[in-house]
This record gives C-alpha cells, structure tokens and sequence, in this order.
C-alpha cells in the first residue's frame, strides 16, 4: 500500500502554488481586449453605415456593405464566444487541480501523524479491518505488531516533554525505514506504536519486530551535553486468522502480549527478558 506524502512537505499551501492558480484563473486580457476594440468599432461603423450610407453610394452597394459587416461581426462574435469558452475551461481545469491537491492535502491531514509522520490510528483501524476481512475471506494471513515504549513517562518527567517529541520522532523514522512497502506503520497512542503486515504470519511478523527492536536499539538523540537517555520498547504480535478471527480480538491478543512482555522484563531483573517475549533492548541516546 501506498505511503502518504510526509506533512512537512504536501500539507502546506506554497506562494508558488496560489501564483500558478491565479495566473490560470485570471484569463491574459490582451486577445480579449484586441477582439473588442475590434467588435464594437465595427458594429459601430456598421450601424452608421445602415444610417447613412444610401446617402454616399448606391443602395446595392449599401446592402453590400451591410452584409459584408454582419458577417465580419459574426465571425468576430464567434471567435470572442470561442475563446471566452477556452479561457473558462481553463479556468476550471486550474481550479479542478487545485481542488484535487487540497483534497490530498486534506487526506494527509486525516489519516498522518504530525509528529512521527506514520499513519495515525483512525487510518490504522480502517486498514486493519479491511486486512482483516480479507483474511477471514481468502486465507491469507495478517500480523499485527504493538509496540509500547518502555518508561516514556519518566523521559518526559526527567527531560521534558520536548525531549520526549524527538524521541518519538525518532522511533516514528526508525519504524518507517525498516518495515516493507506494504506493511502499515502508524502512531496508535502517546507512546505506542503499531503495524500491520499484510500476508505475513505470526513467525515472519515475530522476525520483524526483532528487527525493529535492534534498530530501535541502535537509534540515537541528543539530551544533553553529558548524558543521554535509554528507552526500551515491548512488543507484542497476533496474527489473522490463525489466532483471531476479529479486529477487537487481534488487537486484544497483541495488546496481552504486550503487557506480558512487560512483565517479563520487570520481573528479569538486570538480565532482560528472553528475545522471544520482548521484542525491544534498551536504546542508547546520546551525544
């Protein structure tokens, strides 16, 4: 599936944009105008023509003249009528593009997270019950990945929550590089992440998350000029419909095993929990 356009760049109106709408909005006036200050000297001339021309040539050369006139201001009529229609249909191709790049815009702004740039959870629970129905219906298989980030709290306490912002930015681009073109990454809540893996099951789903854990690991950010944060991350995976059948079913099951790898690594002690229950090490931040 494909990715939406970062924030940063599509969901902000540029000069360069609005320039180019209004110079196609607004019709070139010098055709317009040259086509006028044809058109109504004629009809002018032709009016005076009708007036007093029989008194200055012969009445068959005067209906000559008025016929000759009528039709040189028909094709002028026509050419102005022809090019007033081109100059709308400009007019609303401009506006039709401008009005579909908004509408792109908008949809970023719907369906993205401004922070990490990943997709935010109304996208992310629209997806997976489309993934998840067409797991019921064909057979193949969808993983979910929930990924919480071990003691958030206490990088916002100690640090500041400005702080916190980087670091999520920071795990919102280390998620983003490592999962596949298809695969679905988004924010699900302050401190929580998930993805959907299309046509994945629950072993290779298993492999990424390790995956994501040694990148997240080796991620770092600055939070000051001696010291540096550690944040670890636990995950938990469910699959479709190996282990279950429904939306509210696969995100309970994930969610259980989050917290179960919670347990783990609060009861392992300095040791740390075992690479199958916890899918996340602790991650160095610093200079």
């Amino acid at each position: 599936m494909a990715k939406l356009t970062p924030l940063n760049s599509d969901s902000k109106l540029n000069a360069a944009d609005d320039g180019s709408l209004t110079s196609q909005r607004e019709p070139k006036p010098g055709r317009l105008s040259r086509l006028l200050w044809v058109i109504v000297p004629l009809v002018l001339a032709a009016i005076g023509w009708s007036i007093a021309g029989d008194h200055l040539v012969a009445a068959r050369t005067q209906q000559i003249g008025e016929v000759v006139a009528i039709t040189l201001i028909g094709l002028l009529g026509f050419l102005l009528a022809f090019y007033t229609r081109h100059s709308n249909i400009q007019v609303e191709r401009a506006y039709s593009a401008h009005l579909e790049g908004l509408s792109r815009r908008l949809r970023s702004l719907a369906y993205q997270d401004s922070l990490t740039e990943l997709y935010n959870h109304r996208y992310f629970y629209e997806q997976l019950t489309h993934e998840v129905e067409r797991a019921n219906r064909y057979g193949h298989p969808v993983s979910v990945i929930l990924l919480d980030l071990d003691k958030f709290k206490d990088v916002n306490d100690t640090y500041g929550h400005l702080m916190g912002d980087k670091l999520l930015s920071l795990i919102g681009k280390v998620i983003s590089e490592q999962v596949r073109g298809a695969d679905i990454a988004a924010r699900y809540g302050g401190d929580e992440f998930a993805i959907i893996l299309p046509d994945t099951p629950k072993a290779a789903a298993q492999a990424t998350a390790d995956k994501l854990a040694r990148a997240i690991a080796s991620g770092r950010t600055i939070a000051g000029q001696s010291e540096g944060v550690t944040i670890s991350a636990s995950c938990g995976v469910a699959c479709c419909p190996d282990e279950a059948r429904t939306v509210s079913d696969v995100l309970q099951l994930a969610d259980e095993r989050v917290y179960e790898s919670k347990r783990k690594v609060k009861h392992s002690g300095a040791e740390g929990p075992p690479p199958e229950l916890r899918a996340g090490k602790a991650a160095s931040a610093g200079p």
